[in-house]
């Protein structure tokens, strides 16, 4: 009997056709394929299984190196090869959007969306090329060693690489949920900057334009996560970023600071007719500006990023500047 390995190249129609007649003679206590729809989804469920961190392993002990396993499928991809020109086109956009994003969440200096990536940012987010593993055709990229990879003074206890793949898997999945995926997207994406947001646009597209599936598993020795991204949910994502109007400012803000989070990274403000607003600053900060200022009159500085999607939704993310007292507000 067949089994989900048996599973034949999705381009050889004479095998397609072939095996699915011999399926559809066949008994089992497991649901079969008997489609070419419900073919590609055990397919895809098979690439999943194969990336899972640890599968075939009873036991598994976290790698050295963080590890990104990514398994491509669809129109690119023919027997377990493919094409050179989307696989270059790929593996570039990844790196430069893990760059811009670790960037954008790099807690030791403002965010900058122009000019370079700093260089301690990229050496610390490179990722160097692994082996090749079966499936439709699956690569392994591993993390910088560690002397390079050793974390950024201020960024916490998270080491910058492992936040910036994690936040891209946030993008990733949002894109596939089922309703509000474009929303969805603007939300996770808009603190990021333009830079990050014109960088996750570009990774979209290169699945977008080929038609390609995408399965990643993260691994590293704190985190294991997978997530899936098709062709149609990066459609979805490239052109929300694409269509969002994104604005940005400088601006001035009184209210009352009412809260913050030192694991997120943000302070709240209530500004009277806007309620209360999530401000993000650092980590490192948030603790000091708590005791000082909680629940008086302060007067923030901070940079707006403003996205307007084609629907005439407004997403907005702060970035806080500079926080003071109120001028004549009562002592504590």
């Amino acid at each position: 009997m067949s089994t989900p390995h048996d599973l034949p190249d999705t381009t050889d129609k004479a095998a397609m056709r072939a095996w699915l007649a011999a399926r559809r003679s066949e008994s089992s206590e497991k649901p079969v394929p008997r489609t070419m729809p419900e073919l590609r989804s055990a397919q895809l469920r098979r690439i999943a299984r194969e990336l899972q961190p640890g599968a075939g392993q009873e036991t598994r002990d976290r790698p050295d190196r963080p590890i990104l396993r990514f398994a491509l499928a669809g129109e690119s991809v023919s027997a377990n090869r493919v094409e050179s020109a989307v696989l270059g086109e790929w593996l570039r956009a990844l790196q430069t959007t893990v760059q811009a994003v670790a960037n954008a969440m790099d807690d030791v200096r403002p965010t900058q969306d122009a000019g370079p990536v700093p260089r301690d940012i990229q050496r610390a987010t490179r990722l160097l090329s692994g082996p090749v593993f079966a499936s439709s055709y699956g690569m392994v990229l591993e993390g910088a060693p560690d002397t390079a990879q050793a974390e950024l003074p201020g960024t916490g206890s998270d080491v910058l690489l492992d936040r910036a793949v994690n936040k891209i898997f946030d993008v990733a999945d949002r894109a596939s949920s089922a309703a509000g995926a474009e929303d969805a997207v603007l939300d996770a994406a808009l603190p990021l900057g333009r830079r990050a947001i014109k960088h996750l646009s570009e990774l979209s597209e290169v699945l977008a334009t080929s038609n390609t599936d995408v399965t990643l598993s993260w691994e590293t020795r704190a985190t294991a996560r997978r997530t899936s991204f098709s062709s149609e949910s990066a459609d979805r994502c490239r052109r929300a970023l694409r269509a969002a109007q994104v604005d940005d400012e400088d601006t001035r803000l009184e209210g009352t600071l009412v809260g913050g989070s030192t694991t997120r990274g943000f302070i709240e403000i209530a500004v009277e007719g806007s309620g209360v607003l999530v401000i993000r600053t650092s980590k490192e900060d948030v603790t000091a500006l708590l005791a000082r200022y909680a629940q008086r009159r302060v007067t923030a500085d901070v940079h707006v990023l403003t996205a307007r999607s084609p629907g005439g939704r407004e997403h907005r993310s702060y970035a806080l500047r500079d926080l003071s007292p109120r001028e004549g507000a009562d002592t504590p």
